[in-house]
């Protein structure tokens, strides 16, 4: 954990110990303080989904420059891009206690959202050098059929999370804020890759090895556990001195995502068959906006 994020979770966890114990400070007396359990349902967008990738084979590709060349030294690839995610669905449930005009709770979210991975900005070596195309490739004499896409982002965190109602609003509505800090386990569900070598022209060109050599495939999914910060504005209507429904809207920043992925099948297999590549998702912006009910209970 760097220091951003030690210094963020210490400032959101300070701020729910300072109002814990100023709420039990002046909830003695007072007939609102109590427990209470929460849940809530609505929509939420993603932006941010950043992709970046690289492996280390050394694999030359009919369709790259290099396959023209008798000397090859391939360090490895690259490759970047710019996924976008669909507006999905999303609930949260919580267990907390109040204290006059401070909560103080537990809850536990998730969020759904399809994901379209979209086409490359650009595959590179790994040093940042274009592969440029081969003359196989200008003459139609091979072509390379690829296919790429993401399935869902599921995003679940569990969170410490601190409100204050505001002093102001109608008698039967409050609104508040609230902070939050906790962990999120991000799981991409499927991550496909595949690419196959042909030759179109059908001029019955022999190719050692042949094409099909150069074939490769991934199909996987992504399973990680990040740091998740989260700020939060809503407002409550009251039904009774024990039920409250409102809206929240919520702001949650989850950190870098990474996936150390492995083929299913790949060129590089015949020299290191443990080959895997690396993606680094950047940090996600999740925005949401949700119906919630909340019951009080005890004292």
């Amino acid at each position: 954990m760097n220091l951003q994020r030690q210094i963020t979770v210490a400032f959101a966890l300070s701020i729910c110990l300072l109002l814990a114990a100023h709420g039990e400070a002046v909830a003695q007396d007072r007939r609102d303080s109590g427990w209470y359990v929460s849940g809530g349902l609505g929509g939420n967008f993603v932006y941010g989904l950043d992709q970046s990738g690289s492996n280390t084979e050394s694999t030359c590709y009919p369709t790259s420059a290099c396959f023209d060349m008798i000397l090859r030294d391939i360090p490895g690839y690259r490759w970047r891009y710019d996924p976008s995610a669909e507006r999905g669905i999303g609930f949260d449930a919580a267990v907390g206690r109040v204290f006059d005009r401070t909560r103080i709770e537990v809850a536990y979210a998730q969020r759904r959202n399809k994901v379209d991975q979209g086409p490359p900005l650009e595959i590179t070596y790994l040093d940042g050098s274009t592969a440029g195309a081969s003359s196989f490739l200008g003459l139609g004499l091979v072509q390379a059929t690829s296919m790429n896409f993401f399935e869902d982002l599921v995003t679940r965190t569990v969170t410490l999370n601190a409100y204050y109602d505001l002093p102001f609003g109608p008698s039967r509505i409050t609104p508040y804020v609230g902070v939050g800090t906790g962990i999120a386990f991000v799981n991409l569900t499927r991550i496909f890759f595949s690419i196959e070598y042909s030759d179109p022209s059908g001029e019955g060109t022999v190719y050692d090895p042949p094409l099909s050599f150069y074939n490769s495939k991934q199909d996987t999914e992504l399973s990680d556990m990040v740091f998740a910060g989260h700020v939060y504005a809503g407002a409550d209507y009251s039904l009774n001195d024990r039920a409250a429904v409102g809206l929240k809207a919520a702001y949650a920043r989850v950190d870098d995502v990474e996936h150390i992925g492995t083929y299913e099948y790949h060129p590089h297999f015949d020299t290191d068959p443990s080959l895997t590549n690396k993606n680094t998702f950047s940090a996600t912006n999740h925005w949401s906006v949700t119906l919630n009910v909340r019951f009080l209970f005890g004292n």
